[in-house]
């Protein structure tokens, strides 16, 4: 830290610009703010205001830091149903971080907060209050992100919201402006960008392992158990259904991997279990590149097709040992997560009348949900820039929406974020 600092102090001597980028701002903000929460220390507003307007020395920060232990972060978490246990529960036994408290509306679930020992709260204002947090997680129903989010922001409070970032594209456009004007980074819960399958995927497309990417087929297959729409949100618009819930992850791990997405056309059918939001969809896209995609989702059929029982990221679902994605390229084929590689290995010898080997590779496993945490407390610190932002997430979210407009209008749509 104090290294990063006097290397920027000789790089611009004197007093900083106020005008200094953005992610500088954000940097100092991690610093101001583990010096004010360290222990309960406090930094006055007008060195605080100093701090954060850039009219700081280097000097001024290492004479703050100098002496004080490396922290555990204290972590909130809003929302205590099934992905808000699990948040509590990572950071409840992470050496790195603990659990500030626990927020939901609902009484009945300070059972969450009591197995791991922290406080419980109906109203996000008093536990923001009590508790200062470091940082806040928002596993809340998606309509009410954008709110959460920005009460956060405004108390300096840095978030990761759950995916998607909101129901709503100008909640999410909210969420970016509040993130910017406060100087406070959000991080959005595309968790599967921390897989190291997912990035291991998006290297040896950038290394063109199977030569050019030319198109590619995602498939997207299982049956939600019938209770899982006993929560009532899920089956109604505009928040639930698969397309905003779950093929969010997939719109978004195909930007990563690819690029952006220019155009879509979808049809949904919901003729399995009659709800007013979709349980089957097929999705054609057009990404930027010219690589051309498609994906189909079904969430009503037993099936061995899907991320989560492909991958065995996730202990909840049977694990398969089949493959969900399918890469073409000019020189071959990857299937993933089994990271497949097929290809002619004789140049001289290329067609359909010659034989190709299946080469695979073997990669190490982690939880990208652990990956991710890790991450979002080196983002509170100021170490690193967030994976998937606000902005960023808006963009996957826009895809969602031209989804959702294409099977309304029976019209292709083009993506605007």
């Amino acid at each position: 830290m104090e290294m990063e600092f006097l290397a920027r102090s000789r790089a611009a001597p004197g007093h900083a610009s106020a005008r200094e980028p953005a992610r500088e701002r954000r940097t100092v903000h991690g610093i101001v703010t583990t010096i004010e929460r360290h222990e309960r220390l406090s930094v006055t507003s007008v060195s605080r205001s100093t701090m954060m307007s850039g009219w700081f020395s280097s000097q001024m920060l290492i004479s703050c830091v100098r002496g004080l232990p490396m922290s555990t972060l204290r972590l909130a978490v809003i929302g205590a149903g099934v992905v808000g246990r699990s948040h509590a529960q990572r950071i409840a036994g992470a050496s790195f971080c603990s659990l500030a408290g626990i927020c939901d509306n609902d009484p009945n679930r300070r059972n969450v907060a009591t197995e791991h020992n922290s406080g419980f709260y109906a109203d996000t204002d008093i536990l923001l209050q009590q508790e200062s947090p470091d940082g806040v997680i928002i596993a809340t129903p998606n309509a009410s992100h954008g709110r959460l989010a920005s009460e956060c922001l405004a108390r300096g409070v840095p978030v990761l919201v759950e995916k998607p970032i909101s129901d709503l594209l100008e909640s999410a456009h909210d969420i970016v402006t509040a993130s910017d004007q406060a100087g406070v980074p959000v991080l959005v819960g595309h968790h599967r960008r921390h897989s190291t399958a997912v990035r291991r995927t998006k290297q040896l497309l950038e290394n063109h392992a199977i030569g050019e990417l030319i198109a590619l087929s995602l498939m997207w297959a299982l049956k939600k158990p019938d209770d899982y729409f006993d929560v009532d949100w899920r089956s109604r618009p505009p928040g639930g259904g698969p397309v905003l819930i779950n093929l969010i992850h997939e719109l978004d791990t195909l930007r990563f991997l690819c690029g952006e997405i220019d155009r879509v056309y979808a049809q949904a059918s919901s003729q399995t279990r009659q709800l007013e939001v979709e349980d089957t969809v097929s999705i054609s896209l057009s990404l930027r590149s010219g690589v051309i995609a498609t994906l189909l989702a079904c969430d009503s059929t037993p099936s061995p097709w899907s991320y989560e029982a492909t991958t065995h990221e996730n202990p909840l679902y049977f694990e398969s040992t089949e493959n969900c994605y399918h890469f073409l390229g000019t020189e071959g084929g990857l299937a993933f997560p089994r990271l497949e590689i097929w290809r002619h290995d004789d140049p001289s010898a290329v067609g359909w009348q010659h034989p190709l080997t299946r080469h695979t590779e073997e990669i190490g496993t982690r939880d990208p949900l652990d990956t991710q945490l890790e991450h979002f407390c080196d983002v509170i610190r100021g170490d690193v820039q967030p994976l998937v932002d606000a902005r960023d997430a808006t963009r996957s979210l826009a895809v969602a929406h031209a989804v959702l407009e294409s099977i309304q209008t029976q019209q292709p749509v083009t993506v605007v974020p």
